[in-house]
Formats: structure tokens, C-alpha cells, sequence
């Protein structure tokens, strides 16, 4: 029953946001033009700065990733603005991960507490893969967290940051296509209708299957 009440809830909202998202749009397209402008105005350093701004954002835990990741989009297009930002991001994960390898289990006691600690022996790099993919791609999770936990567990940084790249990389691209469709000249916006189903989908999908893969 509360499998489906998720699913039923789910669909609600994908609904609810396809119906008000030609009023919302303009909005967002006028956020997300803005920072794309700015990015612009840095010239040639500008993917230097998404690189940077997302090392930063990776290593101090209340900076969420997505918004340079949508004008990372807008800027330089979907293809490009993934490729920065998954380097940003892959390196901000090995500093994090080489800070809890150094620091131990009082850095995870102190974010997470003594379940993920108990836990990190347990995981597997298929848990660091969901792990990473749905960290990036819920706005509201954290994948600092992520490359804390893989620090104390038995997983080496070569094979974490292979899996952290690849779990990462389409939460990368969905915000950054989510960008590029923003800044488009075209108000159809069915790229970007299709981005709010697929998360939507991968957001209710990925909890369940975590909840079947959790130690």
C-alpha cells in the first residue's frame, strides 16, 4: 500500500508540475539567463570557474551543486557544461574523500552519526554508485556525504572517483540540458518537461531501490 500511496504521490507531482510549468518558465528562464551572463562575462576562465565553483561547493557541505550546474548549461551547452562541472565535481570528491581518510570515523560521526559509520564496512561501490547518482540529483541531498562515507570504507579512491564519475555524470547532464533548454529562444520547453518527469521518476525509483540495497 504505501508502494503505491509513492507512486500515486509521485505521479501527482509530475502533473502538478507540468501544469503550472508554462507559467514558471519565463521566471526561470530570467534566473538562469542572468547567470548565464555572468559566466559569460569571465571569458576565457569561465569553465575554470565552474570547475572551481563546483570543487568549492563539493567541499562546503550547504553549497548545492545544480544551480552552477544550470547556468554551466546555459553558457556553454549540455555537452560542455557537464564536462566541467563532472570535473569539478570528481575533484571536490577526492579532497573530501582524502579528508575523511585522514580524519576517520569522528568526521562521519559528526555529519551522519554512528549508523553510516557502522554501515561504511558494508557498502559496496553498486551502494557509492546509487549513492552518487541520486546525490547529485536530488537538489536537496548532499554528495559531500557521499565521499565522506567512502573515506572509512574499504573502497580505494581510484575506484570511488570511477564510480562517483559515472554516478554522477547523468544528474550532470540532466541540469545542465535543464540549462541549455532554459536559455533556448524556443518557449516550448519540452526538453525541459521531459527532465521534470524523468525526475520525478528517477527520484521515486532510486528510493526504493536504495531501500533494497542498504546494508
Amino acid at each position: 500500500m504505501r508502494r503505491w500511496i509513492w507512486w500515486a504521490g509521485a505521479a501527482a507531482l509530475t502533473a502538478l508540475t507540468l501544469w503550472a510549468w508554462p507559467a514558471l518558465r519565463p521566471a526561470f528562464s530570467g534566473g538562469v539567463n542572468a547567470a548565464s551572463a555572468m559566466l559569460g562575462r569571465t571569458g576565457i576562465w569561465g569553465p575554470m570557474v565552474v570547475v572551481g565553483l563546483q570543487m568549492l561547493q563539493a567541499v562546503i557541505s550547504p553549497l548545492p551543486a545544480w544551480p552552477v550546474t544550470v547556468a554551466a548549461g546555459a553558457q556553454y551547452g549540455p555537452v560542455a557544461g557537464t564536462l566541467y562541472c563532472l570535473v569539478g565535481g570528481t575533484l571536490g570528491a577526492a579532497i573530501n574523500f582524502a579528508l575523511a581518510r585522514r580524519l576517520g570515523q569522528p568526521l562521519v560521526m559528526r555529519h551522519l552519526g554512528q549508523k553510516w559509520v557502522d554501515a561504511a564496512g558494508k557498502l559496496t561501490p553498486l551502494h557509492f554508485l546509487i549513492l552518487s547518482l541520486f546525490g547529485r540529483l536530488i537538489p536537496i541531498a548532499s554528495f559531500d556525504m557521499v565521499a565522506y562515507v567512502a573515506g572509512i570504507a574499504r573502497i580505494s579512491l581510484p575506484a570511488f572517483l570511477g564510480v562517483a564519475m559515472v554516478g554522477q555524470a547523468p544528474a550532470y547532464l540532466a541540469y545542465a540540458w535543464f540549462g541549455s533548454d532554459l536559455a533556448a529562444a524556443s518557449r516550448a520547453g519540452l526538453a525541459s518537461s521531459a527532465l521534470l518527469i524523468l525526475f520525478v521518476l528517477l527520484i521515486a525509483g532510486g528510493k526504493r531501490l536504495w531501500q533494497r540495497l542498504a546494508p
